[in-house]
């Protein structure tokens, strides 16, 4: 396999096992990964659009719109119209939302502690900036005809 390729398909993978832990952890608290992230972001920057959103979680078309709905229907989020552009759609957590927030936090810090020690004892607690320097240079190719 090309380097390159297998590089990518490494961190694909990884982010995927990753996701799959945090989905084993989360289940307990009725959430997923993929919500928990979205909430994440949302107790951080709310008023969040759902556009923002989606650019964030780098989600797929669509997908940022279903995944408010679902979050709205749990009681976690409240979707409201931007007061400057009533096309867009702006999401705040709820009291709800925030106390599940709250769990969030608190049921992932062992794992991201130990992930944390563990990273820094194999010598990749420099992994980030690499990984944001490999982001930059693929967001900089250019797209195909």
């Amino acid at each position: 396999m090309e380097p390159v390729l297998e590089l990518l398909s490494a961190v694909k993978i990884a982010q995927r096992e990753l996701d799959r832990r945090f989905n084993r952890l989360l289940r307990p608290l009725g959430v997923t990964a993929v919500q928990a992230e979205a909430l994440l972001i949302i107790a951080d920057e709310q008023p969040v659009s759902i556009a923002a959103l989606g650019a964030r979680m780098a989600a797929e078309r669509g997908h940022p719109s279903r995944l408010a709905d679902r979050l709205a229907a749990a009681g976690w989020v409240r979707r409201t119209p931007a007061p400057d552009d009533g096309r867009q759609t702006d999401l705040t957590l709820t009291l709800e939302g925030q106390e599940i927030v709250r769990r969030i936090v608190v049921v992932r810090q062992p794992f991201l502690d130990w992930a944390g020690r563990t990273f820094a004892e194999a010598g990749l607690d420099d992994a980030l900036p690499a990984i944001r320097r490999i982001l930059d240079l693929v967001r900089s190719l250019p797209e195909p005809d």
